[in-house]
């Protein structure tokens, strides 16, 4: 995992600037039209094609952040610089920089269009990532057009894109029903679990407080009915009963947060006689 090695960004604005114009600077100049010396525009982002980033204990991902922007003169093929900030922002310690392997880059999908892409990877086995890298992340993104050595200062932009990735610590959900099988209309006990990874300990933790919905589907299966909503206790259980009144199966739903994945439990296929 790359992460930021301190308070400051892995390079400033000027350096990357810099970088690019010494790899510019090995290409032919072209001569610009005035109409090509305007700033790039950043159309949209992405992180994980818009999904949430949702890990485990001990885990890793390795996803991609593309940028797709436009400029009169074109994007330049290696115009592409992002940095991600976790919840605590840009001054915080949480960061993630892009992987040298594959190399970041913009491909075009027009004259003057293109995507760029660049791929990161997070594991939560590091000593770096803590709870506390869980929640909305923004984006920096940089890019150049293919215009930077003629006018360095009307070819690039930079934005910065809040809430544009969320990051989840996985959520899991345990639950027994008995007795099974038991007579009509009697009491049926209901017994669940929540655990969420814990990626300072490598393991998962019950989570108290968090709420859980008991939902019921009768045999065949067409329609969820939501039977009743619980809270999680200590150590992440939670329990009910409820009278049987027809084959089905039952099992609990939660609908997770910013912080946490959403989740079912197994279903358990009550027999009622």
């Amino acid at each position: 995992m790359r992460t930021r090695p301190g308070p400051a960004l892995r390079a400033t604005l000027a350096m990357v600037v810099g970088a690019l114009l010494t790899t510019l600077a090995v290409a032919p100049s072209a001569s610009a039209d005035d109409h090509d010396l305007t700033p790039p525009v950043i159309l949209s982002v992405a992180v994980n094609h818009g999904r949430p980033i949702v890990l485990g204990p001990n885990d890793s991902l390795t996803f991609q952040v593309t940028v797709t922007a436009r400029a009169d003169a074109g994007i330049y093929r290696n115009g592409v610089e992002i940095h991600l900030h976790g919840p605590s922002g840009a001054g915080g310690s949480q960061g993630l920089h892009g992987l040298n392997d594959p190399a970041p880059g913009c491909s075009p999908t027009s004259a003057t269009t293109a995507v760029c892409t660049e791929w990161f990877r997070i594991e939560t086995g590091s000593a770096e990532v803590t709870n506390s890298w869980a929640g909305n992340w923004q984006m920096w993104a940089l890019v150049a057009s293919n215009n930077l050595n003629e006018d360095p200062g009307s070819s690039i932009t930079t934005a910065t894109f809040p809430n544009v990735m969320k990051l989840q610590r996985r959520s899991k959900l345990t639950f027994a029903a008995t007795p099974n099988p038991l007579p009509a209309g009697r009491n049926l006990g209901l017994l669940g679990r929540l655990t969420v990874a814990d990626w300072e300990t490598d393991e998962y933790a019950g989570r108290i407080n968090q709420p859980v919905e008991l939902e019921f589907c009768a045999t065949p299966c067409r329609t969820v009915e939501p039977v009743r909503s619980l809270t999680t206790g200590a150590s992440g259980f939670t329990g009910t009963t409820h009278p049987a009144t027809r084959d089905g199966s039952w099992w609990l739903r939660y609908r997770g947060n910013t912080l946490f994945s959403a989740t079912f439990s197994p279903g358990v296929l009550v027999d009622v006689v």
